[in-house]
C-alpha cells in the first residue's frame, strides 16, 4: 500500500459498534475513536503528515481531525487553528512539535477535552538536564489530569484491528497493516519499526504495535499488562533498555503467564558500552544484568539475542507448533541433514529417540525397501517420483507415541514444489504432533502456501532448532510462573550500604531464626590464655575477628583443625599478631567446633537498589571464584522455587548424590531457605547477608560463616 493515496474524508460512523478492547488506560491510546493531529501537515511525507496519510490510506475506523492553525484544509480533511476548536472531546491527540511547545499543547488538549497523547518529539530526558525537567512536567501533568501520555520521543502505536497509525515508521510506506496475533512492545522506536517490517513482510502480521519512547507516564510494564487482557494478542515480543518500575514489571510478566501470553525479550547494555549506549538513547540508565535475566525467567520471559531469533520463536507458538516435550521424529531427503539435525537437536537438549516397531513397519510400507526406517529417517531422492510417500511417513512417525514433534528437512526441489507442498498439507491435517518444515532455497510462493496450510517454515537448520528449543523453555518457564502467585510490590528496594558487621556480630543477628543452624562457638580475647568453653569439643576453627576484615582466609585470619587447648592457644597468638600486623582494629578471636559436612554453598541475599530484595545461590568454597556457577531470583521466593534454583545449578547432581557421594534433601534444604528469605525480606536494618560456606548434610544446613551489612542509618 503506497504511502501516497487519494484522501478521503473520515467517517464517524466506522467506530460507533466497536468497544474499546478493555478497561486499560491504555484504550484511549490503541482503541482510540477521534484522533487530533497537532500541528497536521498537508505533506504525506513530513513527520506531522504522515499518520493522517497512514490511516486515510489504511481505513481508520475513525474520526481524524487534523489541527493547525494555518490551513483550513489538509490532506482533504477539514482542519481547526485549535485543539478546542473541534468543538468535542478528542480520544487521542497525536503530538509532532518542538519539545519547547509540547507542555503548552498537552495542557491545552486536557482543557479540551483530549484523554490521550502520542508524544513525538524528542529533546527531552534523553538529552539534558533541562529537558529532565521538561519531562517530569509532562508526567506531573499527566498524573494530576488523570490522562495517558505515551513518549516523549516515540515512535508511536499502531492497531490493525482498527486501522490506527499514531506513528511516523516508515515501516508502513508500502507494506499493508496486515493483523496478526504478534504484538510488540519497544522502549525502542527504529528497533520497533525494523520489527514491524519484518513482521508485516513475512506474512506473521501484527497485533498492537506499542513504542514507549522515554516513558514519561506509560512505560513497558503497563503495556505488556494492556496487552495480556488484548483479545487479538497471542505472542508478545518486548524491546527493552531498563525497566522503571520494577514490582509493575513483574506482575505483567506474571499475568503474562497465568493467560499463557509468552513473552520473548531482547534486553540491550549487556556490556559496559551497550549500557553507555542506552543511558544515552533514551535516558535510561542500564541495571544489573544478571539480575535483568533472572526476572524475566522467573517469570516466564524468554530473553533472546536479536530480532530474527525473537520472530522464529513467536513463530512457533503462533502456528501453535511447540512440541509436547524434548523428542523429536526427523525426516530429511538428505541423510547428510538429518545427522547434522541430530547433533544439534542433542545440544539444545533435545533428543531423537529409537521409533516405536509399529512406526518402523509403517515406514516400511510406505518407503523403498533400501530406506532404513530409522531416527532420523533419510526419504532419499524417491520422493521426487513417489510424492504420496511423504504423506505415509509423516502419518507413522507422528503416530508414534515417543515422538512429540517432527521435523522435516527438504532443499530445492523447485520442479515438484507445488505437488510436494500440496502432500504436506494434505497430511497435516490428520497429524496429532506438531511439523516444523526446514526448506532450504524455498521460493517465496513455496514458504506462502506452507505458511496458509498452518506449517512454520525455516530456511537453515540452527534457525529451526533454536526457534524450537526457546519455544519449549518458554512454554516450561511460563507454566513454572503461572502455578505462583502475583508477586508482592510492597517489597521495597534498598538504599546505599552502611555498616559491615563481623562475623560475630552478624552470627548475633542470625541467631534470632532457626532455619541454618550456627557452629557452637565463643568469642575469646585476643591477649592472655583462653579457657576453653566446657561445652565445646575439638577440632575447632579460629577466625581473627574485625569489621574491617571481610575476608579472611584471604588474609591468613582462619586456621582449622585445631586439636588440643595448645593448639588454640597458639592459634590465637598467631591470628592476634596478624591483626596487629595489618593494623586492624580486633574485637577478638571467634573460637568455633568444626562442623562435619557433605556440601557446601554460597547463599546471598541482599537489597538491591533497583530491583528490591534477591536470593542468590551459588557453589560454595574455592569455587565460587575458580568456575562461577550461580543462579538469582527476586523475592519473594517460596521452597519450591528455591528449589527449582538449586537444581538450576550445573553442580546440582553433587547434591543429589553423584556417583556415590552423600546426597542431601534438596526439597529439605529448599524450604529451610525460603523461611530464611521471608524472615531476611522482614529484616529492614539488614541490607545484605552472605553465608558461605553453607554447610549441608542431609536437612541440616550451618551458616560457617556470615558476612552481614546493615542498611544506612541502622
Amino acid at each position: 500500500m503506497p504511502l501516497l493515496s487519494k484522501p478521503r474524508e473520515s467517517h464517524p460512523s466506522d467506530m460507533s459498534a466497536v468497544p474499546p478492547v478493555h478497561d486499560h488506560r491504555l484504550s484511549h491510546v490503541l482503541s482510540a475513536r477521534s484522533v487530533a493531529v497537532i500541528g497536521a501537515s498537508s505533506d504525506p511525507a513530513k513527520i506531522s503528515g504522515r499518520p493522517l496519510a497512514y490511516m486515510l490510506a489504511r481505513g481508520f475506523k475513525g474520526e481524524l481531525f487534523p489541527v493547525n492553525p494555518s490551513r483550513d484544509e489538509i490532506q482533504g480533511l477539514r482542519a481547526y487553528p485549535s485543539i478546542g476548536a473541534i468543538g468535542k472531546p478528542i480520544d487521542l491527540a497525536i503530538v509532532g512539535t518542538a519539545a519547547a511547545q509540547v507542555e503548552s499543547v498537552v495542557a491545552e488538549g486536557i482543557a479540551a477535552g483530549v484523554k490521550a497523547f502520542v508524544i513525538f518529539s524528542s529533546g527531552f530526558a534523553e538529552l539534558d538536564e533541562a529537558g529532565k525537567q521538561l519531562q517530569q512536567r509532562l508526567a506531573d501533568l499527566a498524573r494530576r489530569s488523570s490522562v495517558t501520555i505515551l513518549g516523549p520521543n516515540c515512535l508511536g502505536v499502531a492497531n490493525s484491528a482498527t486501522g490506527l497509525i499514531a506513528s511516523f515508521t516508515t515501516a508502513l510506506e508500502e507494506a499493508p497493516l496486515r493483523a496478526g496475533g504478534f504484538s510488540l512492545v519497544s522502549q525502542s522506536g527504529a528497533l520497533g519499526a525494523y520489527w514491524l517490517d519484518i513482521v508485516l513482510r513475512s506474512g506473521l502480521g501484527c497485533g498492537q504495535w506499542i513504542t514507549t519512547g522515554n516513558e514519561c507516564d506509560v512505560d513497558a510494564a503497563e503495556a505488556i499488562d494492556f496487552l495480556v487482557d488484548d483479545p487479538d494478542t497471542r505472542v508478545i515480543g518486548l524491546y527493552l533498555e531498563q525497566v522503571r518500575d520494577v514490582p509493575a514489571f513483574r506482575r505483567a510478566l506474571q499475568r503474562a503467564a497465568v493467560a499463557g501470553k509468552p513473552v520473548i525479550a531482547i534486553k540491550s547494555g549487556r556490556s559496559q558500552a551497550g549500557a553507555a549506549a542506552a543511558a544515552s538513547h533514551t535516558g535510561a540508565l542500564a541495571g544489573n544484568d544478571s539480575l535483568y535475566d533472572a526476572m524475566m525467567r522467573q517469570h516466564g520471559a524468554l530473553r533472546v539475542d536479536s530480532l530474527s531469533e525473537m520472530i522464529d520463536v513467536a513463530s512457533i507458538f503462533l502456528f501453535d507448533s511447540v512440541p509436547h516435550g524434548t523428542r523429536l521424529g526427523v525426516m530429511s531427503v538428505s541423510g547428510g541433514a538429518g545427522v547434522l539435525i541430530a547433533d544439534g537437536a542433542e545440544s539444545l537438549g533435545m533428543r531423537l529417540p529409537a521409533f516405536k516397531d509399529a512406526t518402523c513397519q509403517a515406514l516400511r510400507g510406505a518407503l523403498p525397501a533400501f530406506v532404513h526406517p530409522a531416527n532420523p529417517v533419510d526419504l532419499t531422492g524417491n520422493v521426487v517420483q513417489d510424492r504420496s510417500s511423504i504423506a505415509k511417513a509423516l502419518a507413522a512417525v507422528s503416530a508414534d507415541p515417543d515422538i512429540d514433534c517432527i521435523v522435516l528437512f527438504v532443499g530445492l526441489m523447485h520442479s515438484i514444489a507445488d505437488a510436494f507442498v500440496q502432500a504436506l498439507s494434505d497430511a497435516r491435517k490428520d497429524l496429532r504432533t506438531p511439523v516444523v518444515v526446514i526448506w532450504i532455497g524455498a521460493l517465496d510462493s513455496t514458504v506462502t502456501t506452507l505458511e496458509a496450510a498452518g506449517l512454520p517454515v525455516f530456511s537453515d537448520i540452527p534457525q529451526a532448532l533454536h526457534a524450537i528449543a526457546g519455544a519449549r523453555r518458554a512454554q516450561d518457564w511460563q507454566r513454572e510462573a503461572s502455578r505462583l502467585p502475583l508477586p508482592d510490590t510492597g517489597i521495597l528496594p534498598g538504599g546505599e550500604a552502611g555498616v559491615v558487621l563481623s562475623e560475630w556480630d552478624g552470627k548475633q543477628i542470625l541467631r534470632g531464626q532457626t532455619d541454618v543452624l550456627l557452629p557452637r562457638g565463643s568469642l575469646v580475647s585476643a591477649q592472655g590464655t583462653p579457657a576453653v568453653p566446657i561445652d565445646m569439643v575439638f577440632p575447632m576453627a579460629a577466625k581473627l575477628q574485625s569489621a574491617k576484615l571481610m575476608h579472611k582466609s584471604d588474609a591468613g585470619g582462619v586456621l582449622l583443625h585445631i586439636a588440643s587447648a595448645e593448639q588454640l592457644i597458639a592459634a590465637i597468638e598467631q591470628l592476634s599478631q596478624v591483626g596487629r600486623t595489618r593494623g586492624l582494629d580486633v574485637q577478638g578471636v571467634l573460637v568455633e567446633e568444626m562442623v562435619a559436612f557433605d556440601h557446601e554453598l554460597l547463599l546471598g541475599l541482599r537489597r538491591d537498589p533497583h530491583f528490591g530484595a534477591v536470593l542468590t545461590l551459588a557453589r560454595g568454597g574455592v569455587q565460587v571464584e575458580l568456575d562461577p556457577d550461580a543462579v538469582s531470583r527476586l523475592l519473594p521466593l517460596d521452597a519450591i522455587q528455591v528449589e527449582m534454583m538449586l537444581r538450576s545449578l550445573r553442580s546440582a547432581r553433587l547434591l543429589e548424590g553423584f556417583r556415590g557421594h552423600p546426597a542431601v534433601d534438596i526439597s529439605a534444604i529448599a524450604a529451610r531457605i525460603g523461611r530464611l528469605c521471608a524472615w531476611f525480606t522482614a529484616q529492614d536494618g539488614i541490607q545484605e547477608l552472605e553465608i558461605n560456606p553453607l554447610a549441608l548434610r542431609g536437612q541440616q544446613a550451618w551458616a560457617l560463616d556470615a558476612l552481614v551489612t546493615l542498611s544506612a542509618g541502622e
